[in-house]
């Protein structure tokens, strides 16, 4: 149970909520998309298409998908009305916010050892809007000094919101996701939001590798041509086991059985995430190989920001980017696969060694995120850097929230989402209602409105024996991944 995060007893009694499904008590709310959630680290059931929630019983509620909308049901927000509160409507209210609260059986619910809960409001009248059951319910998690929180789920391992506050001290969410939890694990744009990539993050060219003598083949689940993030059903697309929880801190586990995706080798991957005082979060990332097989392992977090979270706009093209020690990057084909050079960044629109906005040189990077696209999808090389120093800070300059990364791989994947919405190729995305949406597809992510930074090793370096990457694990070799993300802010 979260000693902060989760609601007590008594605190669900006031939602007339049972636990009747779960031995962990109900966690409660930073969630868009309800006021409780439940914890279970195994499913009881993996089909979450048959129950629904009725009177006060937690029963298996899948969400909905594809039923005429898309994001959250409008009645599980707090609206001002409702509350009693000044707020925007479609705002989450929090009862931190609204201490005076009333609760929906008449009661002063300011005494609710949980602040983070959103204020009671019309949960008896929209069950419909319960979270649904593992791996899609929401873990809410909240540093000790309440700077930073969180909401991460057991599909994929994935960050759903993240919460920090701007230069006037208010929340904002600033990673995409879907309001309906459910999303995650059926939308069929599948835009990795916020997993674990694995079991090998990036790109792996025609989908072939070599160890010992020995040719693996891997799903070419992109352009028939390559394998993204693991093949067709990677880590991304996984449901991971809970072994770690408290009020700040989760690990997810993932066991992939040898020859998954074709990968050789039975590995244990886990994934942990830690909100620690002064907005830092700490990210750690291990996989061991359990048998006397060899593999291929590169691991990364695939987490899409927009740091002024929707508010003021929508671009990404305005944020300050800095990379003090990407002094090369890997050059890449039309399909984004390594052709073999690590050419230098001075002198080319790749060239972040400098804070300058990501739009700066914008119109320059035409084929740098593949043929006819402009933007960058690049893999940003750092020939050294200290583990303890910042390697990257991206700032945005309308809500002064600034994010400063520290590392211990040698690489950066930058994606400035040059086609997170191709509605006459593969659809668009709905944002969240905390972002500004609205529940149907006329309020989307829109293109260059976000960026994603991957920290991990060289791309597809399986493929390429001359840059000497280490990229083959083995049960006397386990792997390791750490990165630091530290939340500021600048006037």
């Amino acid at each position: 149970m979260l000693a902060r995060s989760f609601t007590s007893l008594a605190a669900l009694a006031l939602a007339g909520l049972s636990l009747a499904q779960s031995s962990d008590s109900s966690s409660s709310a930073l969630s868009s998309s309800s006021a409780t959630s439940a914890t279970a680290s195994q499913p009881a059931s993996t089909d979450s298409s048959s129950a629904t929630t009725t009177g006060s019983t937690a029963q298996e509620t899948p969400g909905f998908v594809n039923n005429g909308t898309v994001g959250a049901y409008s009645c599980a927000f707090s609206e001002p009305q409702q509350a009693n509160v000044t707020a925007p409507v479609n705002q989450l209210v929090f009862l931190a916010d609204a201490p005076n609260v009333t609760a929906t059986d008449g009661s002063d619910s300011s005494n609710i050892s949980s602040p983070a809960r959103l204020a009671p409001t019309t949960l008896a009248e929209c069950a419909e809007a319960w979270p649904p059951v593992y791996p899609y319910n929401a873990i809410q998690l909240r540093a000790p000094d309440d700077s930073i929180r969180a909401v991460y789920l057991p599909y994929g391992a994935s960050v759903s919101e993240l919460w920090v506050k701007d230069r006037n001290g208010v929340f904002r969410d600033v990673v995409l996701g879907f309001d309906n939890k459910t999303n995650y694990g059926t939308d069929k744009i599948h835009p990795n939001f916020g997993p674990q990539v694995g079991r090998y993050a990036n790109r792996i060219k025609n989908g072939t590798f070599e160890i010992n003598g020995t040719t693996y083949h891997t799903p070419l689940n992109e352009n028939n041509y390559d394998t993204l993030h693991g093949g067709t059903v990677g880590y991304d697309r996984s449901p991971y086991e809970i072994t770690q929880l408290n009020a700040s801190s989760v690990t997810f586990v993932l066991h992939d059985a040898d020859g998954n995706q074709g990968f050789p080798g039975s590995v244990v991957a886990s994934a942990s995430y830690t909100l620690q005082n002064s907005s830092t979060l700490i990210q750690a990332m291990d996989a061991n190989v359990t048998d006397d097989k060899y593999s291929p392992i590169m691991l990364s977090s695939h987490t899409y920001w927009n740091l002024a979270a929707y508010n003021e706009s929508q671009t990404i093209l305005n944020h300050t980017l800095f990379m003090p020690r990407a002094d090369k990057y890997i050059k890449t084909d039309g399909h984004l696969i390594p052709t073999g050079p690590i050419p230098d960044t001075k002198g080319t629109p790749l060239d972040f060694t400098q804070a300058r906005t990501i739009g700066s040189q914008y119109n320059d990077t035409e084929g740098v995120c593949g043929t006819n696209c402009t933007g960058y999808d690049t893999c940003f090389v750092m020939s050294s850097h200290d583990r303890n120093e910042t390697v990257l800070e991206l700032t945005s300059p309308e809500s002064g929230i600034k994010m400063s990364v520290k590392t211990d791989q040698d690489a950066i994947q930058i994606y400035s989402c040059p086609g997170v919405s191709a509605p006459a190729t593969k659809g668009s995305l709905p944002r969240k209602r905390v972002h500004g949406g609205d529940g149907t597809l006329d309020e989307i992510y829109d293109n260059n409105s976000c960026v994603v930074v991957e920290m991990e090793d060289y791309i597809d370096g399986i493929n390429n024996p001359a840059w000497n990457r280490s990229q083959i694990y083995s049960k006397d070799r386990p792997y390791h991944w750490r990165a630091e993300y530290s939340f500021s802010t600048v006037e």
